[in-house]
């Protein structure tokens, strides 16, 4: 008898999540083929009557540092799709310069003294993103067609 009122004090407890759970694939399936943000971006969308922002970042699989994991993937895109909320919600500030950038190289050999000379101009871009945000669930992640690009799917429900 006391079991019993164990499992039934333990049901009562968790059904109101369960209730409050919903079911995200569909909306999962609509970013991930149809949204105007499926390749990366932010945006408000209305799901089942609930106001949810949703940012879609991208994570270049291969590198010249190697190849990522799904893991390492995941927890890049999270970082990068937090920082693409914030901006929306925030606005950022971004800066550009360019810089011409002078080179000699001297080499001494048996063929004389040679100097190498080039100019480069390097065009310099930041963004400054200042703020916090919380209550952020994962969405989903996938992979591009050819694998090579890793997109990860965020989404904050706004009140």
């Amino acid at each position: 008898m006391v079991r019993l009122k164990q499992l039934i004090l333990f049901l009562l407890m968790i059904l109101p999540f369960q209730v409050m759970a919903q079911d995200f694939k569909p909306l999962e399936k609509y970013i991930q083929t149809k949204s105007h943000i499926k390749e990366g971006g932010v945006d408000v969308f209305n799901y089942r009557g609930q106001d949810y922002l949703i940012a879609v970042s991208t994570v270049q699989v291969v590198t010249s540092k190697g190849t990522k994991t799904e893991t390492q993937c995941r927890t890049v895109g999270s970082t990068k799709a937090k920082r693409d909320m914030l901006s929306f919600v925030n606005g950022s500030t971004i800066s550009s310069y360019t810089e011409l950038v002078f080179s000699e190289n001297v080499q001494d050999g048996p063929e004389g003294h040679k100097v190498e000379a080039s100019q480069n101009y390097t065009e310099v871009i930041k963004e400054s993103v200042v703020g916090t945000i919380n209550q952020i669930t994962p969405l989903c992640g996938w992979y591009s067609e050819d694998g090579s690009v890793y997109y990860y799917a965020t989404m904050k429900q706004i009140q």
